[in-house]
């Protein structure tokens, strides 16, 4: 114990010529921080002490909001990307390759996938219980974001353009549908799978082949749901679904604005493998620089939950209900909507 002592004893002070112990340099600065610190600490507790007597002391009235105060507040709206500077001319994008060189391309600044997010979340919410009207309003579109084409073009895997049938239910702004599970949960998901220039550049010449939509993005829709609820004009009818992978097809239209443009008509896989084919849109979207879309996403970043279903949507199995539907949607389609 005495060797302890001695030891720490040593390396704190040393004894001079006289035989006298004298702080070491380093002792003398540890205990001069020390000494400032402590000064600091009572100063500062001293100081809270004052403050706290004072408010103690001279108590301020608090009163209430009025009626009129609270609902004069407003919530600031959100801000978004493109109101934050993200461009929005697309020939300030660069699509750039992912791991490997493919036609599907990832865009730069990833501030761009916002516009198209929110179209997807429109086209969520119309699997999910949203008729095409109120899928607008509630996410604040001026019209519907699409437009119904018979064909898009893309790149081919020779890189030349390739024309592809498309496929879109008429936009019947009252038509409703879910898409469920066999206990009647929302069971599609979406996942980006890349995207392209409608241009090619052709010695010194640019040659746009893709219309009024300079950049346009392909989307994984997985619909995993057993069940398909339709419902429009006071009729509905639930018909029974096989787990379908497709590829919906987006354009850019400007201004941050995206429209879906259609579902390819093939290919079209069965989904016979669930975890399979979640692991599989879980990594292609993350390659693209994404997520996947699904009405969880929806909850969190729009506030938009699945619609409930009619309580006997079991029940509603009647062929004529669904002639009286496919009516409704071809009237509407004959008369110009």
């Amino acid at each position: 114990m005495n060797s302890l002592w001695k030891t720490i004893l040593d390396g704190l002070t040393y004894q001079d010529l006289a035989g006298r112990r004298q702080l070491r340099a380093h002792t003398a600065i540890a205990l001069l921080i020390l000494l400032l610190l402590a000064l600091t600490g009572g100063f500062i507790v001293l100081s809270r002490f004052r403050l706290m007597s004072k408010i103690e002391a001279e108590p301020v009235p608090v009163s209430a909001p009025s009626e009129a105060e609270i609902e004069s507040t407003t919530i600031p709206p959100t801000i978004t990307a493109y109101e934050l500077g993200c461009p929005t001319d697309a020939d300030q994008w660069s699509l750039a390759d992912t791991v490997i060189p493919q036609n599907y391309k990832v865009i730069q600044p990833a501030c761009v996938y916002e516009g198209l997010e929110k179209t997807v979340a429109w086209a969520l919410a119309v699997r999910n219980g949203y008729s095409r009207a109120e899928a607008t309003s509630v996410l604040g579109f001026d019209e519907m974001p699409m437009q119904r084409l018979d064909q898009v073009t893309i790149p081919s895997d020779t890189h030349d353009p390739l024309d592809v049938p498309v496929s879109f239910i008429p936009p019947n702004p009252d038509f409703t549908e879910w898409r469920v599970n066999a206990v009647g949960e929302s069971s599609v998901f979406y996942a980006l799978r890349g995207c392209f220039r409608t241009s090619s550049i052709v010695g010194n010449r640019l040659d746009t082949w893709g219309g009024d939509y300079p950049v346009v993005c392909v989307v994984i829709e997985d619909a995993e749901n057993t069940s398909m609820i339709y419902q429009l004009g006071g009729h509905m009818y639930t018909s029974p679904a096989i787990p379908t992978r497709s590829f919906l097809l987006f354009g850019y239209s400007g201004d941050g604005l995206w429209n879906w443009l259609g579902t390819q008509s093939d290919p079209k896989i069965e989904i016979d493998d669930p975890e399979k084919f979640a692991n599989d849109r879980l990594t292609i979207a993350t390659l693209y620089d994404s997520q996947v879309w699904d009405m969880k996403w929806s909850k969190l970043r729009y506030g938009l939950e699945m619609r409930p279903l009619p309580s006997d949507w079991r029940d509603r199995t009647a062929e004529s209900e669904m002639q009286a539907i496919l009516s409704g949607l071809n009237s509407y389609v004959e008369g110009g909507g």
